[in-house]
């Protein structure tokens, strides 16, 4: 999941908004098929990436306007007629559901309705042919309710108003560039979906919080407290309960937590990465033992703790987070001990995959990985994933890390259920 730095002033989240083309029903696909052939056939050739580019996200309006301005009134009105017809068929012979959207709104726990640049007309056809208009009925909102279309904040701004909510506790699924404008011109948090038309690159350039996975959304929802200043995915609410965690870790020491590891570390004194280094308990022990080390942490309340915590340990400490480390990955610098505790269970299925590759690229020809990763049931409100070892061998494996330890240990604050996975690998010189 990659994160924009963009804020508002932010509540807690009371309502979550959705698209619906692209988001809730897979019909942008559709509706770029049929734009494209009806440009070629009324005199206007369009490719697939220029009508994503002018259409996508934009209201029946403001499409009707910029075909109107190439190529006259009497032609718009055609090609707009033309469309409804020939996206009814088109949506009754192929039409489904976004990939993963049920088992999200299944598991959703906060109100939700819908704001799209579709018509109610058209809504009711493809929510209904897809079995998801009674579950949103009555809570449904168009942008022929309101006098400018997306990118303008007037149908999120409508929707918000409606519902009884303000917009700093709403939340936007988008999967368009427009509309991710709008819901940031509005004052609303908004998570871009990848999985559709439109890069996440775009997206994120335009504001959005990109995920790739609708049965991702139910997670990020739990997990994001922009209030609390929570700045890497996982990481909410840590900055909230930083005086509390810090004691927590450091109430257990490094070789208890790692003696099974401890026969993996290099010789001193070694380049040592810590990531996720929460209050530095481990890059500290790792310094006293001789080593040059770099803490990265995410949570800046944890690190400030870190740092007085650690005062006059030599470490150095980031502000970074995965999946990509742009800051390590800028800086060039390469690791011969690459440790991650606790970590690797609030990354997301497709976050897993790019951090690995990002791990991989940061340890020198020889270097080592040691993980320690959760396993058991999830605590309520977290971001947290179940990640079998036989996943991260096999990413380790195909990047050329190879396998020299796997075990399983209890918890050593005795929560009932929780078990961790230890796992040791070396690149290969």
């Amino acid at each position: 999941m990659t994160e924009n730095d963009h804020r508002t002033d932010e509540l807690p989240l009371e309502l979550v908004i959705f698209d619906c083309d692209g988001v809730l029903v897979d019909s942008e696909r559709i509706a770029v098929r049929v734009q494209v052939a009806l440009g070629a056939e009324l005199g206007w050739p369009l490719s697939e990436s220029e009508v994503i580019e002018r259409f996508i996200g934009r209201s029946t309006a403001s499409i009707g306007e910029q075909v109107a301005e190439r190529l006259g009134a009497r032609t718009a009105a055609e090609w707009q007629r033309r469309f409804e017809e020939s996206h009814r068929v088109a949506v009754d012979e192929g039409l489904t559901v976004v990939d993963g959207i049920e088992e999200a709104l299944a598991e959703l726990r906060l109100p939700s309705c819908v704001a799209s640049s579709g018509s109610p007309r058209k809504m009711r056809h493809t929510l209904g042919r897809t079995g998801l208009y009674d579950y949103f009925d009555g809570r449904i909102f168009s942008a022929t309710e309101v006098s400018r279309g997306k990118p303008a904040p007037d149908l999120f701004e409508h929707a918000a108003a409606r519902m009884g909510v303000r917009p700093q506790a709403c939340v936007v699924v988008e999967d368009s560039c427009a509309g991710v404008r709008a819901a940031r011109a509005a004052g609303m948090r908004v998570l871009g979906y990848a999985g559709g038309l439109t890069s996440a690159e775009r997206l994120a350039a335009a504001g959005a919080r990109v995920f790739h996975d609708m049965r991702e959304l139910p997670a990020l929802l739990a997990a994001w407290e922009w209030a609390d200043g929570a700045g890497a995915a996982g990481t909410a609410g840590y900055t909230v309960a930083a005086r509390a965690l810090a004691a927590q870790y450091e109430e257990v020491g490094f070789e208890q937590v790692h003696g099974r590891l401890l026969h993996l570390l290099p010789p001193a004194p070694a380049r040592v990465l810590d990531l996720g280094a929460g209050t530095g308990r481990d890059a500290a022990a790792l310094a006293r033992l001789g080593h040059v080390v770099t803490a990265v942490e995410p949570t800046a309340a944890l690190r400030a703790h870190g740092e007085r915590l650690h005062a006059g340990s030599g470490v150095r400490w980031v502000d970074d987070a995965l999946p990509e480390l742009p800051e390590l990955g800028a800086a060039g610098e390469r690791y011969d001990l690459i440790m991650i505790t606790a970590v690797w269970m609030h990354l997301a299925p497709r976050e897993r995959a790019v951090a690995m590759r990002t791990v991989a690229g940061l340890l020198a020809p020889g270097g080592g990985l040691l993980m320690t990763v959760r396993q058991g049931p999830v605590p309520a409100g977290r971001r947290m994933f179940t990640v079998p070892t036989a996943e991260i061998v096999a990413q380790a494996g195909a990047l050329g890390l190879h396998p020299v330890h796997q075990d399983e240990r209890a918890d050593l604050h005795g929560r009932d259920g929780v078990r961790w996975a230890e796992l040791g690998f070396v690149r290969r010189p």
